[in-house]
Formats: structure tokens, sequence, C-alpha cells
């Protein structure tokens, strides 16, 4: 192929990128923050982002009760995905222990356990000794909603339960402070 005809087919295929483009940022893109939960007539779901509300749910909780995502609106909260088996989660865990104390009645936090039974919930609970929320998520389907790809997970909300900071994988506790401090609430 001679260079001439090379450099017209890069030329050519610099363009349609470069039209394809100015397409796109004409046309814009959606607010994926706007479609949290289900999305348009497909009805799929797309994973919460941070600015967009938190999804709404509620479960059963360890200690026999049932709370909803509604019940802490007004109140900072942090919702934990975790697992007894997973070896970060118990750091993260024993670091938001500290942190809810460090904040009485100003955080909430709410640890979703992913897929576990009653018994090995409320032994980690035991152990860990948590006083913060517990909830059983038994057959994920909070999880599912939320998307969450790995444990540990977690969403910092604010009083308005808008998503404001995701980790995937553990949250270290300084950054979590920051994160609150930056939410405004000064918790």
């Amino acid at each position: 192929m001679s260079k001439l005809k090379r450099l017209s087919q890069l030329l050519a295929a610099f363009l349609s990128l470069g039209a394809a483009f100015a397409i796109l940022i004409l046309a814009g893109l959606p607010q994926r923050g706007d479609f949290s939960g289900f999305s348009g007539e497909s009805g799929r779901i797309a994973a919460p982002e941070v600015d967009s509300l938190a999804p709404s749910f509620a479960l059963p909780t360890a200690s026999a009760g049932t709370l909803a995502l509604e019940q802490v609106r007004g109140t900072v909260t942090i919702i934990n995905f975790w697992a007894s088996w997973c070896q970060p989660c118990r750091r993260e865990m024993r670091d938001l222990q500290r942190l809810y104390d460090s904040y009485p009645g100003q955080l909430r936090v709410l640890a979703v356990n992913s897929g576990e039974s009653l018994l090995t919930v409320r032994n980690w609970v035991s152990q860990l000794g948590l006083t913060y929320d517990v909830l059983l998520d038994p057959e994920g389907a909070i999880s599912k909603l939320y998307q969450v790809r790995g444990l540990p997970t977690t969403y910092v909300l604010d009083g308005e339960q808008r998503i404001r900071r995701l980790y995937y994988g553990p949250a270290r506790l300084e950054q979590l402070r920051q994160d609150l401090d930056h939410i405004g609430r000064k918790v």
C-alpha cells in the first residue's frame, strides 16, 4: 500500500473519530446520577453513583427489627456491605465502630451483611462488639440493587441521602472522617 493511501486512510479515520466526538459533545450524555436505581423504559438497574440519591431499601436487623433507609433521613449515614469471611471487612468494621462512637447521635452506620445466616451475623456482631445497625440481606437483593462488585463496599450519604463518596474495598478511618467533614455537617 502506498504511503499516500495509508495517510489518506489515517486522516479519514481521525476525521471520523473527530466527527463522532463532536456529535457526542453536542448531544450530551445522560447524567447517570439522575438514573440511579431503575432507569428508563428498559427497567435496567443503573449502579448508584456519587451525587445520586441512594436507592431505597428496608431490611431485617440482627436485633430482630426492620430498618428502612428512609428512617435515617436527615442524618449522615454510612452504608457498608460486608461478610464475615471477608478479612478486610473485620478491620473496617472496627474502624466504623470507632467512627460511630466518636459522633453519638450524629452518624448512622448501616452494615449490610451479604448472604449469611442470622446466627453467623450475631456471632460476628458479638465478637467485634458492634453497636451500630447491622442489617441482613440473605438473598443479596440490596447488594444487587447497589450492584456491589466486591466486599467491602462503602457508601457515604449526606442527610438528604445523596451519595457523597463510594469506596470499593476497605475505607480508611481517617479518609471517612475527612469525607464527613467535607459533607459540611462536621459530625
